[in-house]
């Protein structure tokens, strides 16, 4: 697809934006700029300063490849739109504009009254860096800003009068007329110096050039342009507010008469795990895509960008509440504190969301096809194989389709074992897995040893009570700054390693602080009913880890320490590592 760079004056683009030939596609957001951020944005065009590019898509009028909407404030000529052009980057510059240089009857985002736009040209001669050259006035406090004696005697120009360079050169002669009949003096300051500064300044506006980059023509009919289109959007967006896939196919879906908007919300409606976890937007954790992406795997699609443009339109309300009900049974069972689930008991605890889409279309097809107890126990191996393999933390659609067609295969094609268990034979397997380098959210690891903390039934050490009835958090067991006092430094992998981190409350930890382990195993106010395997097997911390706490004092060297703490964090690892291997089907393997 070839881009074309260009440079197009703005005040052109506004015009055709106005009259409804340059429309928005249906996808774009609503316009959001505040009254201070449109005078800000004239302000910068006056003083000829940068004010970003433009993309454009030529279209057919007849027949855009997305749903096309006016602009607010627009007066287009026709009831549908008929576009030559489709921003799909700078509306919300173009849509200030058309508001400032039109005064159309409608409110901005940060107030409930119609504003008028105005021009200070004493001041703009004066100073066109103070702030108040350009400012804005509802009619309430218009002032008689809206009569043109009032704006001559004031030397006050109406933004409406920088659209066209006739408009302007029609208001500056009748302030010539005025200033020869009311003003002699003035007027002829006005004929020697103002006038052509004047008017030097307002050409400097309306023949300012902005660089745009305008995308040819495509067919309805041509998928792999429309990918593109839609790919080169998602690079080239900056408006700060990202769209996604699901916004893009909005705007194509539209025409066939399918509203995506309405049927997310009647999915959140339906759905009560999905509203909780998305909070009711799409946009949120991308679960728009992630729905659109379960909808394409259940229809033997791979779930790219390019791809999920272009789904068909036929059956598609059938196939999204078919969607939305897999990913509301996903969610269940990825949020189920149970043997058969996967122990998310809060979402931060789910670091793979594109994982999701897999999850919720093999357990659709394991329901519809109502295959057995065999097919269940290999989907619940596939999520823990992918999570601590860390499977989905990029190329995410690409290992969908292959997992999704290796698992179908395997389990009514007649197909070999999938690729991945394989892989996790080979890694998770191997005497030298470690999980010590997993420190943070980001990994997927260090969120799945506490999901699987909340399976073992983890309790708060000091309330006896399980994570349903109490709200734990992952802290430290070797805390922060005892290590730090013994010559371990505060940060990195080794302090904060998942292998010295577990789920008690944050009135646990506040009363362990920075005390030596063997302090507060010992304190009654943290285990009043004592140290008991019952209570600490849960934590993965046996009999040998707890020995290791307890001979951790104050008073024993820092290379002492040191040692203690290696040799915790050896045995904690040891007894994790184990449950990984367990959960993802490989404990006869690595014991044979």
């Amino acid at each position: 697809m070839e881009i074309m760079p260009d440079k197009r004056k703005l005040v052109g683009l506004v015009e055709q934006a106005y009259a409804g030939k340059l429309c928005l596609p249906e996808f774009q957001r609503d316009f959001v700029w505040t009254h201070d951020a449109v005078a800000d944005l004239v302000r910068s065009v006056l003083r000829g300063f940068y004010v970003g590019s433009l993309l454009l898509l030529r279209c057919d009028p007849q027949r855009p490849p997305f749903a096309p909407t006016y602009l607010r404030g627009a007066n287009p000529l026709y009831q549908e739109p008929r576009p030559e052009l489709l921003i799909l980057d700078g509306q919300q510059r173009l849509t200030s504009l058309i508001y400032a240089l039109t005064a159309p009857d409608l409110t901005l985002k940060d107030t409930s009254l119609r504003r008028w736009f105005f021009v200070d040209l004493r001041l703009l001669l004066e100073d066109l860096y103070d702030d108040e050259i350009v400012f804005a006035r509802s009619e309430r406090d218009l002032d008689q800003l809206d009569q043109v004696d009032e704006q001559y005697r004031r030397r006050i120009l109406p933004c409406t009068q920088l659209l066209r360079s006739e408009d302007f050169l029609s208001w500056r002669d009748g302030l010539d007329d005025w200033l020869r009949e009311n003003s002699p003096d003035e007027h002829k300051q006005f004929r020697s110096t103002w006038r052509d500064k004047w008017t030097h300044a307002v050409n400097g506006f309306l023949g300012f050039e902005i660089p745009l980059v305008e995308l040819p023509r495509v067919e309805e009919s041509d998928h792999d342009s429309i990918g593109r289109v839609c790919a080169i959007f998602e690079k080239l967006n900056s408006t700060g507010v990202e769209l996604s896939v699901y916004d893009l196919l909005n705007a194509r879906l539209y025409r066939s008469g399918i509203r995506l908007h309405d049927l997310w919300k009647q999915s959140c409606r339906n759905h009560r795990r999905l509203n909780e976890w998305s909070k009711g937007k799409a946009e949120t954790n991308k679960f728009g895509v992630l729905l659109l992406r379960t909808l394409a795997l259940l229809r033997g699609l791979d779930p790219k960008p390019s791809i999920l443009i272009n789904l068909d339109p036929t059956n598609f309300e059938r196939d999204w509440e078919r969607a939305s009900a897999a990913i509301e049974r996903a969610l269940e069972l990825i949020t189920h504190i149970g043997p058969d689930g996967f122990g998310v008991f809060i979402p931060k605890y789910l670091s793979g969301f594109g994982l999701i889409p897999v999850l919720a279309a093999l357990r659709a097809e394991i329901e519809d096809r109502r295959l057995g107890e065999r097919e269940r126990a290999d989907l619940r191996r596939w999520y823990w194989c992918s999570l601590f393999l860390e499977r989905y933390s990029s190329a995410v659609e690409s290992k969908s389709i292959k997992d999704y067609k290796e698992m179908m295969s395997y389990w009514v094609g007649g197909g070999p074992e999938p690729t991945l268990f394989a892989e996790a034979r080979a890694r998770i397997g191997a005497p030298g897995y470690t999980v010590r380098d997993a420190a943070s959210y980001a990994s997927s690891i260090y969120s799945g040893v506490f999901c699987l903390l909340a399976l073992r039934g983890a309790r708060d050490w000091r309330r006896g009570e399980s994570i349903q009835l109490q709200k734990l958090n992952d802290h430290h067991i070797f805390p922060k700054n005892y290590l730090r006092q013994h010559g371990l430094p505060g940060r990195g992998s080794t302090v904060n390693s998942i292998v010295n981190r577990t789920l008690i409350s944050d009135e646990t930890n506040l009363i362990i602080s920075d005390k030596a382990p063997a302090q507060y195993v010992g304190q009654y106010d943290v285990f009043p009913g004592g140290v008991t395997s019952e209570l600490l097997d849960a934590h993965f911390l046996n009999q040998d880890a707890i020995e290791c706490m307890q001979m951790a004092e104050d008073a024993i060297s820092d290379s002492e320490v040191l040692t203690l703490y290696e040799e915790f964090l050896n045995i904690r690892e040891s007894l994790i590592v184990a449950e990984i291997q367990r959960v993802c089907g490989l404990s006869d393997e690595t014991s044979a």
